[in-house]
């Protein structure tokens, strides 16, 4: 039962990574203003993409990145706003199921929001792209 699973899983995960855009739902968790700056930020990144798509359905398979946030400073009245503290998580999801695929912890500064979205796209690349490379090489033999 478990390897009939596991090949439905793969065929699903084939059919994801070789289509022409790779769907990617945004889930945005931030719970302050500089972190839904960095969200909207890393939207449009995605949305600029020739290789991505979003996605707002969650029967088909596609990949869901879920940003969580929250003041770095909250509380102290003098330096709230100026810097978030972000976990981004990349998750495959498909007809209500995710699977834990990466995430990464970090802070960012308002002045450094446009780096740190770009960080996370080429993070999702580069995670795709060797998730791709495995695909092939495992269809190889």
């Amino acid at each position: 039962m478990l390897r009939i699973l596991w090949l439905l899983v793969f065929v699903v995960i084939t059919g994801l990574m070789f289509a022409q855009m790779v769907p990617v739902e945004i889930v945005n968790e931030a719970e302050d203003s500089t972190g839904r700056l960095l969200v909207t930020k890393f939207r449009d990144v995605i949305r600029s993409s020739p290789s991505y798509t979003i996605t707002y359905a969650s029967d088909e398979p596609h990949f869901k990145i879920k940003i969580d946030t929250m003041d770095r400073w909250k509380g102290d009245p003098e330096n709230e706003g100026f810097s978030t503290i972000y976990n981004y998580t990349i998750l495959l999801s498909y007809d209500g199921s995710d699977t834990y695929c990466y995430n990464q912890l970090g802070y960012a500064g308002r002045d450094t929001l446009d780096r740190i979205a770009y960080s996370f796209y080429s993070d999702l690349d580069e995670f795709i792209e060797a998730f791709r490379a495995i695909l092939v090489n495992y269809l190889e033999e």
